[in-house]
């Protein structure tokens, strides 16, 4: 996965945008230094300068421009999930250095994680195959009928694939198969459906 352009940690979007506040302690920075997605699906830091009335925002290490207003731009709130580029990334807090972090998800192997980006869709876990019946990744999947209405790849590193040239097997909870020179079984956790790995031996 190719790394992100912007400061993956809060602290140092805040620690670049402090040039444009009076008060620059973290405490007063936080709450004005926000992760958005903006209209043109941009990922970034902004920065609102309310004695300035200005909003500054940074997709890039160390570069910025301003922006007019915050309107259409979706704030994305700490330890929430979000979708960036077509993969799955989590703003996740550290509380061992006490900051929010981007983490890209590179295993979605919870189905927690899909419910959290579409809370009014049911998601099944299913292998996905392509024209030879090879494995080529797994997903959740939500089915409307017998049509795909949503699916997010598990395997997020794993070669992008085209939802038309390939089919979606439904598994039940203890199913096990080979992908990846690993062995792997779906289970639950707390209720919830996981991907698990077991050993080979």
């Amino acid at each position: 996965m190719e790394s992100l352009s912007l400061f993956t940690k809060r602290s140092l979007a805040m620690d670049f945008f402090k040039k444009h506040f009076q008060k620059k302690t973290r405490q007063y920075l936080s709450s004005l230094v926000y992760l958005v997605l903006t209209p043109q699906k941009e990922l970034g830091w902004v920065a609102k300068n309310i004695e300035a009335g200005k909003f500054f925002f940074s997709s890039k290490r160390n570069q910025e421009r301003e922006l007019k207003n915050l309107n259409d731009c979706q704030i994305i709130s700490p330890e929430s999930i979000f979708v960036y580029k077509g993969k799955v990334f989590w703003y996740k807090p550290n509380k061992i250095i006490k900051d929010y972090c981007i983490v890209f998800v590179k295993t979605v192997n919870s189905v927690e994680f899909a419910e959290k980006l579409y809370p009014d869709m049911d998601f099944r876990f299913c292998l996905v195959k392509d024209k030879l019946n090879n494995i080529i990744n797994c997903a959740w999947v939500t089915f409307d009928g017998s049509k795909v209405a949503q699916q997010i790849p598990i395997f997020q590193d794993e070669p992008e694939y085209n939802a038309k040239d390939v089919f979606f097997e439904p598994t039940a909870i203890g199913d096990e198969f080979f992908f990846l020179e690993r062995k792997w079984y779906t289970c639950t956790e707390k209720g919830k459906c996981i991907l698990a790995e077991l050993p080979l031996n």
